[in-house]
């Protein structure tokens, strides 16, 4: 974003197009062109275009920046809903196998369910900037690109915060299923050593408050 703040690519290419029209219709007149004042339109109508190439050579990298980075959120987004399908169904076979308490597997499922539509959010609002960048773009020759440019602006800074926000619900929901699977972990090995997770529980507090 801090990128395409300082480009300006249709009212560079307006300017251009408007001298050049400019000299278009200066031509058409013929006799009544001065040769001095043609030579200084066309010069700045060739400062012109090198300011319109110079923004689009900055368009482009702020385009790759703008996929990449889109790129990048859909990929974390994904991880995080691979993490949770995948964690959930190991929850459930362990639940399962060791007959633990329905709790577990049910506090999984919440926090999956809860976490699919933060991860959608994160993924549509990426793709959102993107589509409006890209009518925003005069590259694409389509008319009226201009009118673009401000909802582009608006929908960056907005979609930045609630990606931020939804990258921070989606840790939040990973930090407290992680406690989960340590649980889990928990009460397996306790139960592979023969003991009561109640008893080994109590023992352990006991342990702790001593220390």
């Amino acid at each position: 974003m801090w990128w395409g703040l300082g480009l300006d690519l249709n009212r560079s290419l307006a300017a251009w197009k408007k001298l050049q029209d400019e000299k278009t219709e200066k031509e058409v007149v013929g006799s009544k062109v001065d040769a001095a004042e043609l030579e200084a339109l066309n010069a700045q109508i060739n400062q012109h275009r090198e300011n319109f190439r110079g923004q689009r050579r900055a368009g482009s990298i702020h385009i790759l920046m703008g996929i990449g980075s889109s790129l990048l959120v859909v990929l974390v987004c994904s991880i995080a809903v691979t993490y949770f399908i995948g964690t959930g169904r190991w929850c459930r076979e362990v639940v399962d196998a060791y007959k633990l308490a329905p709790e577990i597997l049910q506090e999984n499922n919440r926090l999956k369910r809860r976490s699919f539509p933060w991860a959608l959010c994160g993924m549509l609002t990426a793709l959102g900037i993107s589509a409006l960048g890209a009518a925003a773009d005069p590259g694409t020759g389509m008319a009226g690109t201009e009118r673009w440019v401000t909802p582009h602006l608006f929908a960056a800074l907005a979609g930045i915060c609630l990606i931020s926000y939804c990258l921070y619900v989606l840790w939040c929901f990973i930090v407290r299923n992680n406690e989960i699977i340590n649980r889990v972990m928990h009460e397996v090995h306790t139960r592979r050593a023969g003991l009561d997770p109640a008893v080994e529980r109590e023992g352990s507090s006991g342990v702790v408050s001593a220390g």
